[in-house]
């Protein structure tokens, strides 16, 4: 593996393991939009399990669009918009470990299996992972991030659930 694909892979394993934060990613728009595709391709996989793929294939760039706009919106409230990008790139970077981790899960999931518990610790993963950037890069207390990604995920579940009729 080559050096930059090398330290990359070492930049999302310490996010992984809450030893790094946003102001560790670079800033570079590139990388960002690096993340974003398969982010996107990732999302829209996952969602093909719920929904036609028709609808599928827009759930995924969709839900990468909510994420920027509640990023940016978080961060400007917090008056740092300078941390845009960086906090973008590490929840887009993690996510696409954690959706690509969930996509066999989801595929071989079934009532009898017990795979519904790997996936619900993959969430929460995800969700301490997700608390952990964000508060870094919005300077919050742990309660405070907390709060922050509990709103990012109801207004994802509600959103997307209503957009993509998910929820009656």
């Amino acid at each position: 593996m080559s050096s930059p694909w090398r330290a990359l892979a070492e930049l999302v394993g310490d996010l992984l393991r809450l030893r790094r934060g946003p102001q560790d990613v670079p800033y570079s728009p590139t990388l960002l939009l690096l993340a974003l595709i398969p982010y996107a391709l990732l999302g829209s996989t996952l969602a093909a399990f719920a929904m036609p793929a028709s609808r599928a294939l827009l759930y995924g760039p969709t839900e990468a669009a909510l994420l920027a706009v509640l990023v940016y919106v978080s961060v400007a409230v917090r008056r740092r918009p300078a941390r845009y990008v960086q906090t973008l790139t590490a929840l887009l970077l993690v996510g696409v470990v954690f959706n690509a981790l969930s996509l066999p899960l989801t595929a071989l999931a079934r009532p009898e299996n017990g795979l519904g518990l790997l996936i619900l610790a993959l969430v929460a993963w995800s969700f301490a992972v997700s608390v952990h950037i964000l508060r870094l890069a919005l300077d919050l207390p742990v309660p405070g991030s907390v709060l922050v990604n509990l709103g990012f995920f109801f207004a994802a579940y509600f959103g997307l659930g209503y957009l993509f009729g998910l929820l009656s």
